[in-house]
């Protein structure tokens, strides 16, 4: 029996292979210079093939090619292996349209796009593969930033910096409202489930009418709403500022609503009462067109429908009233705020 295959490293020699491990380096190269340390720290050409699954000849020719060549051996040599049939240009042109193009791509489109355009066939197995080294599979979201005036939405801001530094000190009270709708049938979201089966959601009878809601948020104070069927009208609107301008008039303090320019936030009707409310210490901060996400009130209607409601059916509106009234006051105690449920004069509130 011959002697035993050993290769002996320097300490500058295993620092460099062991630096390999998390270098930018093919996954070829790293196992080889792993290869090599085991061995050099006393491993059998046996033991090392069994825990890489390699068979012992291919171990032994990764530790004849380092006496030989040293670095240079972990390497392929030039023309060994399947040459890419893309550039790193061909990436960089998908992640352009990615970036650019106001629409949303699969591996399939992309596939496609690429082999239309830059004449670059490969199939979007391979090409997800690819693509996994700097992009991600994520949902999109939408957006009006395209359409926002930066000058305005940056005076803006700075008013609104300005009211809610007033606030924190404890100067004035400052609240965010908004109004958002939700509907019977939630859109489907991911879900756990037995392995080569599917959840399915049936659908209701009826798709019901809408439920809208108003509210009046103020960071980790207070969540002041009403529900209505159908769309939120000015006379609820004014019902809710109404009683916002008696509490100011009864507290002494300044308030001050900040709110989007929805047309029943402008129309002739609530005009005529912007002094009367500010003689009442009742002020409105009016935000710039297509800057929803300047009022933070968005983010408690998201969670909301992403949280407390995705992913069920109702069967009626009165349902549908109750599990968004239990999602206002579940959010209510995840944020350590009282809620308060306004009930409006009319036949369409619940």
């Amino acid at each position: 029996m011959g002697a035993r295959l050993r290769v002996f490293l320097t300490q500058k020699q295993d620092k460099i292979l062991f630096e390999l491990r998390t270098a930018d380096v093919p996954q070829k190269v790293k196992d080889r210079a792993e290869v090599i340390r085991l061995n050099a720290h006393g491993w059998y050409v046996e033991k090392i093939a069994a825990h890489f699954n390699w068979t012992p000849q291919t171990v032994r020719e990764v530790l004849h090619k380092w006496q030989k060549l040293g670095l240079e051996g972990l390497w392929e040599l030039p023309g060994r292996g399947g040459k890419p049939k893309w550039k790193e240009e061909d990436i960089e042109f998908l992640e352009e349209c990615l970036k650019n193009e106001p629409r949303t791509y699969n591996s399939v489109q992309l596939a496609q796009k690429l082999e239309k355009e830059r004449s670059i066939k490969l199939s979007p197995d391979r090409l997800r593969r690819i693509l996994k080294k700097g992009f991600i599979w994520k949902r999109a979201r939408k957006s009006h930033k395209g359409k926002q005036e930066s000058a305005v939405r940056q005076i803006k801001q700075a008013d609104l910096d300005m009211v809610e530094w007033a606030a924190a000190a404890g100067e004035i009270d400052l609240k965010y409202l908004d109004e958002s709708g939700f509907c019977a049938w939630s859109e489907p979201s991911y879900t756990y489930y037995k392995r080569g089966q599917q959840k399915r959601l049936e659908q209701t009878k009826r798709r019901g009418r809408r439920l809208s809601i108003v509210g009046l948020f103020q960071h980790g104070l207070s969540f002041v709403y009403g529900l209505v069927i159908g769309g939120v009208d000015r006379k609820a609107y004014i019902r809710m500022m109404e009683s916002e301008a008696q509490e100011a008039s009864q507290s002494k303090r300044m308030r001050v609503i900040v709110q989007d320019n929805g047309p029943i936030h402008r129309c002739h009707e609530v005009q005529q009462l912007w002094s009367k409310w500010e003689s009442q210490g009742l002020y409105i901060l009016f935000l710039p067109k297509y800057c929803s996400e300047m009022n933070p009130i968005e983010l408690e209607w998201q969670h909301i429908k992403k949280d407390e409601l995705a992913g069920q059916m109702f069967e009626d509106e009165l349902e549908l009233a109750y599990a968004v009234i239990n999602g206002v006051e579940a959010r209510g105690k995840k944020g350590n705020y009282p809620t308060k449920r306004i009930k409006f004069s009319s036949e369409r509130s619940t």
